[in-house]
């Protein structure tokens, strides 16, 4: 007798929980996962929607079509999945800034979720997943002194900010051709808000009241990007190219401005955007390719984003936007073979990123750099593992009195991979 088993076990059950309220709880209350002045500029510091695999790969992801992790860097790529197995990812990232100002030092620690995912290949040729992972991040808190006007008296201004984009997406995926060729499409929803508050704290310098300027933007729209691989052997050679593009996105968007000092909630309330101010998502694409032979693995990325074609900057600030393009790639290897003892089966990654800025601050640049490590770690007899990622990152100058940024940035990531719609034979 033949019957196919398409329940979830009580073990996913109590997975999907998990995920589920992990999820909630990131999305309703945490947004801050960078420490950067940087991010107070237009919607913030953009963050690598990726895999954690691909941190170690120096952020190429758009020609990978791994078959033991979701990859969200292409939404073609879920098509190599396993069509007896539902995945599971869930990531962490952390990181340590230096920041260089003049004669100014500061370190400073954040951390956030980076991102769940979940998935399976629904039929031969049918590939879907649903995830999430921020958009961009919003995160600093400095001070600066200015002088009362026509006086020699100073007093300090306090500016911290918080929040940034969030996005949620359903990815699809069908194959040609014996899987040689895969399409895929993502369809999302992106929101968030950006909190900007300048503290005058005059009570510090002039025994007077604490003055607080509260300005806050909420976005929100339906993201779309495309995608596409392409295969072939050659011997025991694989070769594997991949397209990613989205297209130029509005941001609906509502303001509030609130003037408050310690006596008084509300001195000064509007909720009118200025019309100076609007938000968008830019049109971006880009290629990818990957060269795969037994443990082997070497991939690279190019990417461009039309950001000179978008304004994206507040009223009154310092910024600029412009074209810019991304380009990382790695090799990954292993020694091991299945059946090996675990630590025979972990893989090691290298990886190298960079990226000119896309922002001008006072008309100077504040590119970044990095050099990326990674591995991962089989967990047990199943197919489950544990990845980390480590990036080292330069942002910014010292020089022309902005900022130089040093970080030590990690990624940690499990993947829990469950046998589902399986075959058992009774006699």
């Amino acid at each position: 007798m033949n019957y196919t088993t398409t329940t979830m076990t009580g073990k996913t059950n109590k997975i999907l929980s998990l995920l589920f309220i992990i999820l909630i709880g990131n999305v309703a209350f945490a947004q801050n996962s960078t420490v950067s002045p940087y991010s107070m500029y237009g919607i913030g510091l953009l963050t690598h929607r990726e895999h954690a695999t691909s941190a170690g790969l120096g952020h190429a992801s758009i020609a990978l079509a791994p078959k033991d992790y979701i990859n969200i860097g292409n939404p073609a790529a879920i098509n190599n999945l396993d069509s007896t197995t539902f995945y599971f990812n869930i990531q962490l990232s952390g990181l340590r800034t230096r920041l260089k100002a003049d004669y100014e030092r500061a370190s400073l620690v954040s951390g956030n979720i980076d991102g769940i995912t979940m998935g399976c290949r629904v039929t031969k040729w049918w590939g879907l997943a649903i995830g999430y992972a921020p958009y961009s991040s919003v995160g600093y808190n400095y001070r600066e002194k200015r002088y009362i006007y026509g006086s020699n008296s100073q007093y300090i201004i306090k500016q911290t900010g918080s929040g940034g984009m969030q996005h949620a997406f359903l990815n699809n995926a069908i194959s040609f051709f014996n899987k040689h060729l895969s399409l895929g499409a993502s369809v999302g929803a992106m929101w968030g808000s950006f909190n900007r508050k300048e503290t005058a704290l005059f009570s510090d310098a002039l025994d007077g009241e604490n003055i607080y300027n509260l300005k806050k933007y909420t976005c929100n729209n339906l993201y779309l990007e495309y995608g596409l691989q392409f295969h072939f052997n050659i011997g025991e050679n694989n070769f594997r190219f991949g397209g990613v593009y989205n297209n130029k996105r509005k941001l609906l968007s509502s303001y509030d401005h609130i003037v408050s000092n310690d006596f008084s909630a509300q001195l000064f309330f509007d909720d009118e955007t200025p019309f100076e101010e609007e938000f968008h998502v830019p049109t971006s694409y880009g290629a990818g390719f990957t060269y795969t032979r037994k443990k082997f693995l070497f991939t690279v990325d190019y990417k461009y984003n039309e950001w000179g074609k978008i304004k994206n900057s507040k009223f009154n600030e310092p910024v600029t936007f412009r074209d810019n393009w991304k380009c990382g790639g790695g090799i990954q290897f292993s020694a091991g073979k299945d059946g090996d003892p675990f630590y025979k089966r972990i893989q090691y990654r290298i990886g190298y990123y960079m990226s000119p800025s896309y922002m001008l601050v006072h008309r100077h640049e504040i590119n970044e750099q990095a050099v990326t490590l990674g591995m991962t770690v089989p967990m047990g007899r199943f197919s489950n593992s544990f990845i980390i990622a480590y990036e080292y990152l330069k942002r910014g100058q010292e020089n022309f009195g902005l900022i130089e940024e040093k970080s030590h940035n990690i990624k940690v990531a499990f993947n829990i991979r469950e046998g589902w719609f399986k075959k058992h034979k009774f006699d």
